[in-house]
């Protein structure tokens, strides 16, 4: 694999995710137009690679999110959302009401609160994680997603690199270097952070890699690629924004190409 094809590639327009994102951008909450891109591009990623499942939100709000989740159940897969407080807008899930479940509980009680809890495990392929974001709890709820993580499975985790939520990201790193799992970091980005099995990694990253970039130019997101490390213990991309005055799809391309290409 070389970077200047990746770097020209172009993809066709795709009039559905507008239609996915103004959805979401109608019901109040903070899910900027950069995490719908990136979280759209992920599931549609699943998509490609035929994963199935269900899908659990735990944090809903007004279900900002989760509008954007719903518009991607496929046949036979339903949307679980669990929050503490029931702030949930009913436009938000409109669409998909008859293929939704909300649940209403405390993170730390969804082992009873979730029925057939034990009977689910590995049967949720996306899982977004958008709770109080405390130490104790982001372990616990991790955890529990690694639990219920279904094969070809993706965790999503907001306010990943936020460091007014600094224990967020400790309980993260400490949950995939010391608990018994499979789980690595696959992308990092300014606003979430997303996990998958240690082998699923090279598909995703290999879609990462080759069209990353064009799928968030078709999304009308003008990013850039890094990944600045490769190596048996960590190898996670970054993706953001490009940075004004910035050039090129990569960051350091000069500097860090075998990382970026994974050779």
């Amino acid at each position: 694999m070389e970077l200047d094809p990746i770097e020209k590639l172009v993809l066709p327009a795709d009039p559905g995710f507008q239609r996915r994102a103004d959805v979401a951008q109608r019901i109040e909450g903070m899910f900027s137009t950069f995490s719908i891109a990136v979280m759209d591009m992920m599931l549609s990623f699943q998509e490609s690679v035929a994963a199935k499942g269900n899908i659990l939100e735990i944090g809903t709000f007004k279900g900002k999110s989760a509008a954007l989740l719903g518009c991607h159940l496929g046949p036979n897969e339903r949307l679980v959302l669990v929050d503490v407080r029931d702030h949930l807008d009913p436009a938000a899930i409109e669409p998909f009401k008859a293929k939704t479940d909300f649940i209403l509980s405390d993170s730390s009680e969804l082992r009873k609160t979730l029925p057939g809890y034990r009977d689910r495990h590995h049967a949720f392929r996306f899982i977004h994680i958008d709770a109080s974001h405390g130490y104790e709890e982001t372990f616990r709820e991790l955890k529990m997603a690694d639990e219920l993580l279904a094969p070809l499975g993706i965790i999503s985790l907001d306010d990943f690199t936020n460091l007014d939520y600094s224990q967020n990201i400790a309980a993260i790193f400490k949950y995939l270097y010391t608990a018994a799992s499979d789980l690595v970091m696959l992308l990092a980005t300014d606003e979430k952070g997303y996990l998958c099995r240690k082998d699923d990694f090279e598909r995703y990253a290999d879609l990462l890699l080759s069209r990353s970039i064009a799928e968030l130019r078709r999304r009308d997101i003008d990013a850039v690629l890094a990944r600045t490390a490769y190596g048996p213990e960590y190898k996670a991309f970054h993706l953001r924004r490009r940075v004004s005055g910035e050039t090129g799809s990569f960051y350091g391309r000069k500097i860090y190409s075998r990382q970026i290409l994974g050779d």
